[in-house]
């Protein structure tokens, strides 16, 4: 008869790991391709990235292997010290030395980890823990979890209710931004995803999108001066901002009073109220915020995306090179090291082999090549989501979720900082870009993952 683990093998998503193993191979070859040097032309030459990367892989395969030999108890009973070692992690790399501005990095030697990397993998762990042991179904209480949040009015009141759900997710977020990673910070904020899925944030998700639209129009207009129309007072943009959320006050407020029943008025108009209150404070901190918190790097990538600066020689030199490369491999692309921009000899796109692979890639292969990697990722995106709505432990199922929004946001970054859709704030593409802590740290995601997935048949949490 075969045993419990034999069980578990035999429910091991083979399709989920294919997947794996066909992006790190195009990744490494990719890397080979935007690197290589005829002096080291050993795919396996340690003095090269893409031999380091065979390396990190190397043992990224290892820590998968010890991790599908634990059992899946193990990984829920440690949940919450893996994330606290990675806290202390966060905490100590703050008191090393600066690289390029930021305490990021512990330097061993020519190697350097980055343990926000691994963060991410100790945050999704405590929250799938977190929600799991207070799951309302659960525990037979009331399923509405988005009480506290029905409106925007309640965003304060829904903090303080869940504040143990937004201390996992808010420390991190604090650790990372003072050393400082603005990239890595972005990245957190997609657990607010996997709180979505399991209501636990009701409408916040439409309120991060009125936000992102009141700051974009904030940023574009907060230093430019206008007329006041039919008069000669000139006003500021933020000023202009604040009166144009006036009208619209008054207009919501006319079509309260006039087409919503009157035993409904009461919340309407504290969820209007409440709205103008957050909007009104996000025009003055997303404003104080570039004005005084951000760097003049991190302003100029700002402006280059929302188009208030053209400097595609200066400032906005990486993108315009990086769009150069992805335009001039055309339809079917110009054929594996044959690229003539994303390449070794001409350095035309910086951060070829990390930040920008998807350059190298999209010159070789065209246009063609490029959606072929799109949908190859984007299946593996949907497969995460499948595996998470097929489980029946709430542990995995969040962790799933958790796995596809980090996921999910590196993908969608990176290639939009590559097409000149997102600001270059420095995210690797997973099991592509060049790093021995990404693709340890997504190799990890993944193995957890694919565990935990094998046992949906044999442990019933």
């Amino acid at each position: 008869m075969r045993g419990p683990e034999n069980k578990i093998f035999a429910h091991v998503d083979w399709t989920f790991l294919a997947l794996y193993f066909i992006l790190v191979i195009l990744g490494i070859s990719t890397i080979y391709s935007a690197v290589y040097d005829p002096d080291h032309p050993s795919l396996f030459d340690l003095d090269t990235e893409h031999g380091k990367q065979i390396m990190w892989l190397g043992i990224s395969l290892f820590l998968g292997t010890i991790i599908f030999f634990l059992e899946s108890n193990f990984i829920r009973k440690y949940a919450y010290w893996i994330y606290g070692t990675t806290m202390l992690l966060l905490v100590a790399v703050l008191f090393t030395s600066p690289i390029h501005g930021a305490r990021s990095w512990f330097g061993f030697g020519s190697l350097g980890i980055q343990p926000s990397e691994f963060a991410k993998i100790g945050v999704a762990l405590a929250l799938a823990k977190f929600i799991d042991q207070n799951n309302a179904v659960k525990e037979g209480k009331s399923a509405n979890k988005n009480q506290g949040l029905a409106t925007l009015w309640g965003v304060i009141p829904f903090i303080a209710k869940n504040r143990e759900t937004a201390l996992i997710i808010g420390i991190p977020c604090a650790l990372v931004l003072l050393q400082p990673d603005a990239g890595t910070f972005i990245v957190f904020t997609s657990f607010l995803l996997v709180l979505y899925r399991e209501g636990y944030a009701g409408n916040i998700l439409l309120f991060l999108v009125v936000a992102l639209i009141i700051a974009t129009i904030t940023l574009l207009v907060a230093d430019t001066n206008f007329m006041l129309l039919f008069t000669k007072i000139k006003l500021s943009g933020k000023a202009g901002i604040l009166i144009v959320l006036g009208v619209l006050t008054s207009i919501f407020l006319l079509v309260i009073r006039n087409f919503v029943l009157k035993r409904n008025r009461k919340g309407a108009y504290r969820a209007l109220i409440g709205s103008v209150l957050v909007a009104v404070a996000l025009v003055y901190t997303v404003e104080g915020a570039y004005t005084n918190i951000l760097r003049s790097h991190q302003k100029e990538r700002i402006d280059l995306l929302l188009g208030k600066i053209d400097d595609p020689d200066g400032k906005g030199y990486n993108i315009n090179r990086a769009k150069a490369a992805i335009g001039s491999g055309g339809f079917l692309g110009k054929g594996y090291q044959a690229a003539t921009l994303a390449n070794s000899s001409q350095k035309h796109v910086p951060m070829q082999s990390t930040d920008f692979i998807f350059c190298t890639w999209s010159e070789e292969r065209g246009f063609v090549g490029s959606f072929v990697f799109i949908v190859l990722y984007t299946f593996m995106l949907l497969k995460m989501i499948v595996i998470g709505e097929r489980q029946r432990s709430v542990f995995t199922r969040v962790y799933a979720y958790c796995v596809a929004s980090i996921f999910f946001y590196h993908f969608m970054i990176n290639i939009g900082m590559a097409i000149g859709l997102a600001p270059v704030i420095g995210i690797p593409l997973p099991f592509f870009s060049y790093g021995g802590s990404s693709m340890m740290s997504f190799s990890v995601l993944f193995f957890i993952l694919l565990k935990l997935d094998s046992e949906r048949k044999v442990v019933l949490q």
